[in-house]
């Protein structure tokens, strides 16, 4: 089968959109270096106290929908699995339909503090080159997470990086160097509408 002129050039302009690449679609929140380390209040899992082996998380562990609020948008999965007894981290991987899911990279989930009824959070992703960030809120209460509102990730000028796409892949990303930056990016990002909505749908078989 023969392309005309005019397809082709549609289909090039498709594969070329940032709305190709869904992984390419949100801006990038990334810090150089993890701003949070295990052992600290704020950073779960946590290892399981007492003669027990086992680490000890506040959310589902299992398979998560990511839910954008933009009716253009497909929503994306998000495997949380945990690592393992002795050492502590979650083992996080994405995925554009349920099952089928991309690499591995090591994660932690962080408390951020509370704006009025909400509690803040962060999943920190990646440890070596440095982390990305997920930035997150639900109602305070108690019992395991199954819900989070994912929060914009609107950026200050100063803090941008990167520069023009390669080819229709974004390099541009929004730079932070602290906890107190991060911490008030959140607090700005939580008076805004959310960006999209993470539910936990299933546990793995196997956890």
């Amino acid at each position: 089968m023969k392309l005309t002129t005019a397809a082709l050039a549609a289909v090039l302009f498709a594969l070329a959109s940032p709305l190709a690449a869904t992984a390419q679609e949100a801006a990038l929140v990334h810090s150089d270096e993890p701003l949070w380390t295990p052992g600290r209040d704020e950073v779960w899992p946590k290892h399981l106290d007492g003669p027990e082996i086992g680490c000890a998380h506040p959310m589902r562990i299992g398979d998560w929908r990511y839910e954008p609020n933009r009716p253009d948008a497909d929503a994306t999965w998000y495997r949380l699995a945990n690592y393992g007894a002795f050492h502590c981290w979650i083992n996080v991987s994405e995925g554009d339909e349920p099952g089928q899911f991309g690499s591995v990279r090591p994660a932690f989930l962080v408390a951020l503090g509370k704006q009025a009824d909400m509690e803040l959070w962060a999943l920190q992703i990646g440890a070596r080159p440095g982390s990305d960030y997920l930035l997150l809120a639900r109602p305070s209460g108690a019992g395991a997470i199954e819900r989070f509102s994912v929060l914009q990730r609107t950026c200050p000028a100063g803090a941008k990086r990167g520069g023009q796409s390669l080819d229709g892949l974004q390099t541009g990303y929004c730079s932070v160097s602290s906890k107190s930056e991060l911490i008030s990016m959140a607090r700005r990002m939580a008076r805004l509408p959310p960006l999209a909505t993470l539910v936990f749908e299933k546990v793995i078989a196997d956890e």
